[in-house]
């Protein structure tokens, strides 16, 4: 009944599917939308049924392949933290003066002769978290490496991802229910986050909206409790920590009461050797818990937990505004790219691009924690690199693919290449270079900075702003991306205004990328309309 009346409502008058024949672009777009309701229901019906919550699926490749059995894997290690999390429960207090000595009472106090119980059950809460993050990241990636969200199944993937979120920021609230200086401080800088997105561009839709509502900082204070880190913040961590994990466990009990399925494809053996390896790792590492919490205190550096710090060295990499719009948007720029994986294909050689992506992201994750570790990060020097890498990690998975397409189909060069997606990177990448080299002196520009650097050893006596001055006085060459509010403001020329050049190559390339492509698209329906009505229209007989 209730699937009839969505039905029902998402359908759409029969007179309007007369207005336009289907054919052509329009044609089908039309229709597209049309029938865009009853589909996606469908589409989500269908996905609902193949959905793998625990690799279910793959009970048996997991008798032999250790990959296929991480779902039963992170389940089994969930169960661990969460029942050591219901004893934690009875003991921990949520309130600021007295959560750091609970943790200590916890850890010291709670025996059973000379075993330290607390100690135990703290630790296994604590690894089996981290292994819980670890085994939900190793999914992800075989999911994605494997292609195995393909033929229906991107439901699992999306699942997956969101399984891995959730498990990440569950570990963010639990973090500073330590109260301890590193928490407070890692928490804080996490806070920071939403502020910025009232810092809005004025151009973007709903920009100015935003910026005028201050929906970032009304983000910012819901969570915290108020306009700064204190007792509510506890409160609402600890609730939050409670939460995310409970509300997920009931989805996964309805899913599997509803489907009637095994929870965990892996031997008592495996689950035994699970509980061991963290056990013992508890035993040898002991949790920490650091020093109280000194709001006086800023340590140096402030470091988050270790699946947090390439998000934290990201912050340190470029603008505030754009690693939080990157940090909230790379989940959605994931899911992108695997909707746009169309090809049935699966194997590692032949989609590549889509593997330079899962590798480039891997590699960004170590490198970054590795930097922010370290204390390694220039602004002016990184970030140039960074994002052109980003762009060459593309180009080479596309020359792969373009080499394994141009074999399979038997095709010559130019009917196989894309020009336009090509096109665009490398406009991407050229305004990368020129805006890191020739933007603003007093923000991006690397040539810049040990300019000014030379000229206030040589004259003590200046400022950063006047050496600043006397450059773009001097050296108007140095900028040559976009002219400076304030020299605009003083009515000086503008300069070259490269960012222009750049905008009309992106345009240019993402509108006709994005017409022919839709031609040839509708191109192909047409032709699979024209194959279905031939095969079956009746054949005459002959005379």
């Amino acid at each position: 009944m209730l699937e009839k009346f969505i039905s029902f409502i998402l359908s759409r008058p029969a007179f309007l599917r007369t207005l336009i024949k289907r054919r052509g672009v329009v044609g089908h777009l039309w229709h597209g939308l049309l029938n865009s309701g009853p589909n996606l229901l469908n589409w989500l019906q269908d996905r609902w049924k193949k959905m793998d919550l625990f690799d279910e699926s793959f009970t048996e490749e997991a008798k032999t392949n250790p990959w296929y059995a991480l779902g039963g894997m992170w389940y089994w290690v969930w169960v661990l933290v969460l029942v050591s999390g219901f004893i934690l429960m009875i003991y921990y207090v949520p309130v600021t003066d007295q959560a750091f000595q609970s943790i200590e009472r916890i850890q010291y106090n709670w025996k059973w002769g000379t075993i330290p119980i607390g100690a135990i059950v703290r630790g296994i809460h604590k690894y089996g978290a981290d292994s819980f993050i670890i085994l939900a990241t190793m999914r992800v990636y075989r999911i994605w490496f494997t292609g195995s969200y393909k033929q229906g199944h991107e439901l699992t993937f999306i699942v997956a991802l969101l399984i891995l979120i959730v498990g990440m920021y569950s570990g963010l609230t639990g973090y500073l229910l330590i109260w301890n200086q590193r928490a407070l401080w890692a928490t804080k800088v996490m806070a920071t986050f939403p502020l910025y997105l009232d810092q809005n561009p004025t151009w973007i839709p709903g920009g100015a909206f935003i910026n005028a509502t201050n929906q970032g900082k009304t983000t910012a204070q819901i969570l915290l409790g108020g306009t700064s880190i204190g007792p509510a913040t506890v409160t609402r961590f600890y609730s939050f920590h409670f939460m995310l994990s409970f509300l997920l466990m009931i989805f996964f009990e309805l899913r599997v009461y509803n489907r009637s399925f095994k929870r965990m494809n892996i031997s008592h053996w495996t689950k035994f050797i699970i509980f061991s390896i963290i056990l013992l790792v508890t035993i040898f590492i002991p949790a920490a818990f650091g020093s109280p919490a000194n709001p006086e205190v800023t340590p140096n550096p402030i470091l988050s937990d270790w699946y947090f710090l390439a998000m934290y060295h990201m912050l340190k990499l470029q603008d505030p505004y754009l690693a939080t719009v990157l940090t909230v948007g790379i989940p959605f720029l994931v899911l992108l790219a695997m909707f746009l994986d169309r090809r049935p294909e699966k194997g590692w050689g032949q989609r590549q691009i889509f593997n330079w992506i899962g590798i480039g992201g891997f590699i960004y994750w170590i490198v970054f924690s590795f930097l922010i570790i370290n204390s390694i990060a220039d602004l002016h020097r990184d970030a140039p690199l960074w994002y052109y890498s980003m762009g060459l990690f593309l180009l080479i998975g596309y020359f792969q693919d373009w080499a394994y397409v141009m074999k399979r189909d038997n095709a010559r060069w130019y009917q196989t290449f894309h020009i336009f997606f090509v096109g665009f990177l490398l406009v991407s990448m050229s305004a990368n270079t020129l805006y890191h080299y020739f933007g603003d002196i007093r923000e991006w520009n690397i040539l810049a900075k040990p300019m000014m650097l030379e000229m206030l050893a040589q004259n003590p006596g200046l400022t950063q702003d006047q050496a600043f001055d006397i450059l773009e006085a001097t050296q108007p060459t140095l900028n040559l991306w976009k002219t400076p509010a304030s020299a605009v403001a003083l009515g000086k020329p503008l300069g070259m205004e490269l960012w222009k050049i750049h905008v009309i190559g992106w345009l240019t390339f993402t509108v006709l990328g994005t017409v022919l492509g839709l031609q040839r698209w509708a191109r192909k329906r047409d032709l699979a309309t024209d194959a279905a009505l031939a095969k079956a229209k009746p054949k005459t007989a002959g005379v």
